[in-house]
């Protein structure tokens, strides 16, 4: 539950930075491709799109250029939510999170995470 929060509230950090952050808006004119954050079992999880200067999301997880995908909701909750600058190293050392797809994806998208947050 927690997990599914925390998705949705960058959803919406990205969304409103994606309006008024200029520096951010830049960034999504340049790049178009899909984002994945999502628990192994594919049963929690969200799509975030960046497609012709326009940032969208949704719950299809089977369609992305990169997947950030956790063992599970509880663990993705920690690293996401808690894990500072080393979270998502640790997850992916101790084996909690895999990286599918393009992994060269990653800074891009942790960027604008923080730009959002």
């Amino acid at each position: 539950m927690l997990f599914s929060v925390l998705l949705w509230i960058l959803h919406v950090a990205i969304s409103v930075a994606a309006r008024r952050n200029k520096s951010l808006k830049d960034m999504v004119k340049v790049r178009n491709s899909a984002y994945v954050i999502m628990t192994k079992d594919g049963k929690i999880g969200r799509r975030f799109i960046f497609k012709n200067g326009r940032y969208s999301s949704d719950k299809l997880l089977t369609d992305y250029d990169m997947a950030l995908v956790f063992e599970n909701a509880d663990i993705g909750f920690k690293v996401l939510a808690f894990g500072g600058n080393t979270g998502i190293d640790d997850a992916k050392n101790n084996w909690d999170l895999s990286i599918l797809g393009d992994d060269y994806h990653m800074l891009w998208f942790g960027i604008v995470m923080q730009m959002a947050l």
